[in-house]
């Protein structure tokens, strides 16, 4: 079964250079482009992937810096760094154009820092994001 982050690279890979996207404070699709002149034909794709309604009609053109298919490969490398204790996500951030890495507290940063390094993840290219400790929910009775 896809993901939606496998969607996403689908429409990465009929325009290259197309790095996330996100609904904005106007209520328009915020779509994240190596070459910003590619908007229509990156839209036309969004809407061949997802379905011409699934997101607001309204576009508009923000430079990012990496592709999805960059971002989904940085992810699933970072995907390792969940066994370090007190790493509670690592998550392509296509609202972001970066990997979003969570953090307990932000003593876990150095200790990550190295860990990517050794992943050959950019360091640019990831956000880390202090999130506080994961709490299970605890099922009811």
């Amino acid at each position: 079964m896809e993901t939606y982050d496998d969607l996403l690279v689908r429409v990465d890979d009929m325009v290259p250079g197309f790095g996330g996207m996100f609904v904005d404070a106007d209520d328009r699709l915020a779509i994240y482009l190596l070459d910003t002149s590619q908007l229509a034909a990156t839209r036309a794709a969004i809407d061949a992937v997802f379905g011409s309604n699934s997101f607001p009609s309204g576009t508009r053109a923000v430079q990012g810096q990496y592709t999805v298919s960059q971002l989904k490969t940085w992810t699933e490398r970072a995907d390792v760094l969940l066994e370090m204790h007190g790493v509670t996500i690592v998550d392509l951030d296509e609202g972001k154009n970066r990997v979003t890495i969570g953090l307990e507290d932000a003593a876990r940063t150095d200790g990550v820092e190295q860990a990517l390094l050794s992943l050959d993840v950019p360091r640019a290219a990831v956000l880390l994001k202090v999130t506080g400790p994961i709490n299970p929910l605890k099922p009811r009775r």
